[in-house]
Parts: structure tokens; sequence; C-alpha cells
């Protein structure tokens, strides 16, 4: 059985040339491009690296890990945005803390940015507030894949642009 759509008009030869589809379509751009050159300060295009976008509340940018006032990682090393995380990106090899303070911490923290969505998921399960994604810096490109895997060195002193560097130990 075949199913087709069976018109009862016939098209005349003008419709069937499309000529006034074409027509309306390059009117249409016209249009734009005439109110463009004359309306400039009504252009959605900004004069990047000169002038940069100013970023919404809340925005998801790159990955930082925070510190408590003693300088050590706020991190316990609870494997929990590792386990949430749906782009598995986050690798964390958890060791022993020689303060009592916490029973563990990351002795290894890496975060692959090239694997990673930014759905933010990470800093929703972490209860203590350890990782954060509210750096600003939307401008992670780089020549080397290795450079986009971020270890707990690169983690810790990622800092907001224009905020003090965070004192965090080096381990």
């Amino acid at each position: 059985m075949s199913y087709y759509i069976d018109r009862k008009e016939s098209l005349t030869l003008w419709e069937r040339l499309y000529i006034p589809e074409v027509a309306r379509g390059l009117w249409v751009t016209l249009g734009h491009l005439l109110h463009n050159l004359f309306h400039i300060e009504d252009r959605m295009t900004i004069e990047y690296p000169d002038k940069k976008k100013t970023l919404p509340p809340g925005y998801r940018a790159e990955h930082r890990l925070m510190s408590r006032e003693d300088g050590q990682i706020r991190c316990t090393a609870c494997m929990l945005c590792q386990t949430i995380c749906p782009a598995d990106c986050i690798e964390i090899i958890a060791e022993e803390s020689p303060d009592k303070t916490v029973e563990k911490r990351p002795k290894e923290f890496f975060i692959n940015e090239l694997r990673c969505v930014f759905c933010g998921l990470c800093v929703e399960a972490c209860p203590c507030d350890a990782i954060r994604m509210d750096t600003g810096k939307y401008e992670n490109s780089s020549f080397t894949r290795r450079e986009l895997i971020y270890d707990i060195r690169k983690l810790a002193g990622n800092h907001p642009e224009g905020a003090s560097p965070i004192s965090a130990a080096l381990y």
C-alpha cells in the first residue's frame, strides 16, 4: 500500500519556481543588513578580546578546590563528586591524613576538563564545600590535551580573576 499526499490544487509555474519565497528571503536579509549598518549600538557582537562578556550570576566556569583556615584542602576524599559525575571526569586517590582533624584526604585529585560537561553536580554533591565552579574563567583552551587535565595543585590555585590566591598546602 502506498501512502502519498494528494493535493487537489495544482501549483502555477510561478509557485513551482519558488521565486516569491526567494525574493522574500532576500528582502529579510537585506533588512537585517541595513539595520546592522545604521544601528551599531544594537549589535550583539562583542569585540573580543578587547571587550569581554559579563557572565551571569551562577555561571559554571572552571573548577577550583577550597582550603580550610589552616591551609589544607577541604576535601575529605568522600568520593561523592567522583561518583555523581555523569562524564566520569573526576579521579580521586585517597590517603590517610597525617593530622587527625580529618580521617582521609586526597593524595591525587584530577579533573579532566576535556570530558567535563560543566553540569555542576560535583559542586552540589560535595558535603564539605570543597569544590566550586565560580572562577569566572571560560577561556580554557590549550595546545595539548595534558594541560587540560587539572591536578590538585592547579585546582587549589585556580582562583577567580582579581581575587587573592588561595593558600593551599601543596603536597
